[in-house]
């Protein structure tokens, strides 16, 4: 019963995990799709990692074996020993009965958590260039200014002061390093770039087999070329005869790879943290992480008890917040979202780097970009995706989606191997979807273009997309392509020389501003993350050798690695300064960014602090504590206080200011659209701030003097809660030669005061919720419905019907349950699904009842959904997963399968009941009813054979 209620949850949600629906304009001009195509989070069957209870001379799989005394049947995965970071194991249950609930009871034990499959790195991703040959970079000249992304956040200005990193070690966690590239240093060691680290997993590891460790981190495969790309972004040096002529931020570190990830596959939650309390215990200064799950909740995550003793052990850790920008506020991932980690967004670098130039039989020149150069001996002919149709054209035709368009290229493509097909670069469907069309042509050269001049063009990963070669055109070049085949006329063709490998760069029409899929936050529990912003947008770097050499990749992974470099920059500049002061300053020096083509600046959910600007955290010449402020959850929070450091030898004048920054929702579209269209969406930008009172504006401070403000923020008023707003801005502190600021968000209501279920969603299935339907479908309007279900045998009766409870959660809850409880209840709850003044006499349900959760009596449990930490008196056996901290969601009563308390599964035959539901208020601690929000719904009258 558990496992289908999980299952017609993801079905309820409006479009299956695998249907990519055409998303819609977001108010900044991109994309948006539904959350409903989110990745859901994958556990690693029957496998926990165990927190004990400190305990001094004995490891902790012996101290839990002792504890646990042979009551339960288990098998070891991995052991952390360390008092100082974290005491306990993660380990898996063999004996088929145990549980989470089980692991709980045994004394000593402080907490669990089941252990996730994290995702493998796929960042938003220049064509996959060939293998190199005996290991040689290309050398690629020209004029593009390919260390630009260091310029946009002040790092050339740090280097010219000699500050390059030099005395700092940073662990890097990854899928390991091909360490052989020249501009890595090409070695491993001692006296290399890369001097330490360590492979806790093997090349054939996929997180759901056994690990094999050694101690060198190498990863020369091309699939797991994402940590060599992390490494040159801090460290790459390339060589004068070599490559681009590219830098890392901090060429001078010492950097060390704890390899975490196989080629293929994920990684579990315990691989991960024994390579962070690994890298602690190797006296790194900064750890970087550009993984990560997504998690929403700091509560359910066991990073956050490690990542806290990391931390206060002198640690600093830096970690992407994710790409799941698509999904709205709240969707971060672990470890990002710890509250001692210093989680990034991503920025769009402001230049295209790798672009190349073709000529065309018409004697144009057209611009294209791929990593490396697309070399032809002889000319390539153009087939445009669509040509020969007798069809209205439409982008299912230039996107290569219809079958139709492969049918008309076999009769015009007769030398695929010199053939390119340009093709539309559509949301609908996907090189995967024509590769072997291509290939049965024998083409192997795609060209895509777009009709979009806002959106950033995102290479490919190398290795992702062989045996084609991938070029991509930007805006003006592909109006240009297209209008010159069409002036050739029918029947002649367009032909482009690719000779040249001279390099260039085009500018970027969403450069420097936040990337479309940089994750928003905050945490549910309102920690402002990120805490700032780097360049991650389209940055070239080193890859393996095996895939060409170099890649160009977007996402927060990029960006992660970039700050970890600043990091070390000053640190190695002020080896003296804590943790705390260096992200103060790296978050304080920030600068906010607009957002793209708006004249409003862009959330601080989006961006945090903002750009980070190496050169003005290192000159800078005051500390400002807090460097951030999480408001929390009231229209008019408490009073925040703000100390403002002079740390020059000179006095100086400070004015303060206010600026608000883009007010943004979680949920737009409730009475209308498509059925899925609720779950969409769409970032909004309004112009709606909140105000701050200072309790001064204007100060002076002698050298080394300290002063605080106070200041008052009233978030601005809010009549539509169940869109689950976040408003923003920053305390804006400014001197005569430096600018600094403090960002802060907040939710302008109290979570408490407002209802948690949502009312008049007609956007989902066309009525009200919540609903039993589909006989009864408006509250009021039918009083009872009649449901046949299938027979305890699974036999399929021929008037089946089955009955839904629908329900739309529209605040953050950690719990919701459903029960089966009696017509006649005295359960008075928040909401009435029916009219209380029809009566019905019907049979209650052919089981005894008993007293359920809370007092109340109930026939069974029918769901529970939770994550995170449960009330008491739930049994961790009866939840299945909450994956969303708002949701569209429902139960099917499909089998004759109730729950006991324990978990127990029991059948009925027939009766009626009405559904209680209740859910959690945030905050709460779920001892109390009147710590849930519930719904008592209309008579569900089933029976069965």
């Amino acid at each position: 019963m558990r496992f289908k209620a999980a299952l017609i949850n993801i079905l309820l949600l409006g479009l299956p995990v695998a249907v990519v629906s055409k998303p819609e304009l977001g108010g900044d001009g991109y994309l948006r799709s539904s959350q409903s195509t989110a990745s859901n989070t994958t556990y690693i069957p029957n496998t926990y990692i165990v927190e004990l209870e400190q305990a001094s001379g004995i490891n902790a799989a012996a101290r839990f074996a002792q504890k646990q005394g042979g009551k339960i049947k288990y098998q070891v995965r991995k052991e952390f020993n360390s008092a100082k970071f974290f005491y306990g194991l993660s380990l898996t249950l063999s004996d088929g009965a145990s549980h989470k609930s089980d692991l709980l009871k045994i004394s000593g034990v402080k907490n669990v958590w089941p252990v996730r499959a994290v995702p493998r790195p796929n960042p938003f991703v220049a064509a996959p260039p060939a293998p190199l040959s005996n290991g040689t970079l290309p050398h690629i000249k020209g004029s593009s200014d390919v260390n630009r992304p260091l310029k946009m956040a002040g790092v050339d200005k740090v280097h010219s002061q000699g500050i390059k990193g030099k005395g700092v070690k940073i662990g890097i966690i990854d899928t390991g390093v091909d360490y052989l590239h020249p501009s890595l240093g090409g070695g491993f060691g001692p006296g290399y770039k890369v001097s330490f680290g360590y492979d806790f997993v093997g090349d054939d590891y996929t997180g759901y087999n056994t690990p094999v460790p050694d101690d060198d981190p190498l990863a020369s495969c091309a699939t797991g070329g994402h940590g060599t790309h992390v490494t040159g972004i801090i460290g790459m040096t390339d060589a004068s005869n070599q490559g681009f002529g590219l830098v890392g931020v901090a060429p001078e570190a010492s950097l060390g790879m704890y390899r975490v990830f196989g080629c293929e596959g994920d990684s579990g939650d315990d691989v991960i943290m024994a390579a962070m309390q690994q890298a602690a215990e190797d006296g790194v200064d900064v750890i970087s992480m550009s993984l990560g799950g997504l998690t929403y909740w700091e509560q359910a995550s066991p990073y956050v008890p490690l990542a806290q003793s990391i931390v206060e052990s002198g640690v600093a850790i830096v970690a992407a917040l994710g790409n799941d920008g698509d999904l709205g506020p709240y969707a971060v991932s672990a470890p990002g979202l710890a509250p001692e980690v210093l989680a990034v967004g991503s920025a769009e670098s402001e230049i295209y780097p790798t672009v190349y130039k073709a000529v065309n039989n018409l004697g144009k020149t057209l611009d294209y970009i791929s990593v490396l150069p697309f070399v032809s001996s002889q000319p390539i002919t153009v087939f445009e995706a669509g040509s020969g149709l007798d069809i209205p054209i439409t982008e299912e035709q230039t996107g290569g989606c219809d079958p139709s368009v492969w049918e008309a290229a076999q009769s015009a493509i007769t030398d695929g191997a010199h053939t390119a097909v340009l093709i539309y670069n559509t949301v609908y469907c996907g090189l995967g979807t024509y590769s072997d069309q291509l290939l049965a042509l024998n083409v192997t050269t795609v060209i895509y273009y777009t009709d979009d001049p806002n959106t950033p063009i995102l290479l490919d990963e190398p290795g992702t997309t062989d045996p084609f070669n991938i070029l991509f055109l930007g805006y003006n070049q592909s109006q240009q392509i297209v209008k010159d085949i069409a002036s050739l006329g029918s029947g002649k063709k367009y032909t482009l020389d690719f000779k040249s490998s001279v390099v260039k760069d085009l500018p970027n029409p969403a450069g420097h501003t936040i990337d479309y899929f940089s994750s928003i936050g905050p945490t549910v529990e309102m920690t402002v993350k990120p805490q700032l912003s780097s360049p991650g947008g389209n940055i070239l770097s080193t890859f393996p050798l095996s895939a060409g050499g170099y890649a160009v990749l977007s996402g927060t992974s990029m960006a992660t690695p970039f700050t970890a470099g600043v990091y070390a920059l000053i640190k190695s500049h002020n080896p003296e300064f804590s943790i705390a002061e260096i992200t103060s300053l790296i978050q304080s020096t920030a600068v906010p960014m607009k957002a793209q083509n708006l004249n409003i600046i862009s959330s601080v959910t989006q961006q945090g602090g903002g750009l980070i600007n190496a050169h003005a955290a290192v000159s800078a010449d005051s500390h400002i504590s807090p460097s951030q402020l999480s408001l929390l959850d009231s229209p008019k929070p408490a009073k925040q206080s703000i100390t403002i450091k002079n740390t020059s030898k000179k006095s100086k004048t400070y004015s303060i200011s206010h600026s608000g920054a883009s007010y943004i929702r979680t949920l737009t579209n409730f009475t209308g659209g498509t059925e899925a269209s609720f779950l969409r969406f769409t970032l909004g930008h309004e112009a709606k701030y909140a105000t701050a009172q200072f309790s001064k504006t204007r100060l002076s401070l002698q050298p080394g003097q300290s002063t605080t403000v106070e200041v008052q923020f009233t978030a601005p008023e809010e009549p539509h809660p169940e869109s689950e707003p976040v408003y923003s801005g920053y305390v804006r502190i400014a001197t005569d030669t430096s600018s600094y600021v403090v960002p802060y968000l907040g939710v302008p209501y109290n979570r408490n005061d407002v209802d948690y279920l949502g009312h008049n969603t007609t956007a989902w299935v066309g009525n009200d919720t919540p609903f039993v339907g589909p006989d009864v479908t408006k509250p009021g309007e039918v009083n009872i419905g009649n449901y046949s279900i299938l027979g305890r045998d699974g036999s399929v009766p021929a008037d089946l019907l089955v009955p839904v409870t629908g329900f739309t959660v529209v605040q953050p809850t950690n719990l919701v349950r459903l029960d089966a409880v009696p017509v006649n209840t005295s359960f008075v709850p928040t909401f009435y699904g029916f009219d209380r003044s029809v009566k019905f006499d019907v049979s209650g349900v052919d089981v005894p009842l008993y007293e359920g959760f809370l007092g109340v009596p109930t026939y069974g449990i029918l769901s529970v959904w939770g994550i995170g930490d449960i009330p008491p008196g739930i049994d961790p056996r009866t939840v299945t997963g909450w994956p969303y901290p708002n949701v569209v969601s429902g139960f099917i009563l499909e089998w004759p399968l109730f729950m006991y308390e324990n978990g127990t599964d029991f059948n009925i035959t027939s009766g009626a009941f009405r559904p209680l539901l209740r859910i959690l208020r945030y905050g709460t601690n779920g001892t109390s009813p009147k710590d849930y929000e519930s719904w008592l719904g209309p008579i569900t009258n089933v029976y069965t054979t």
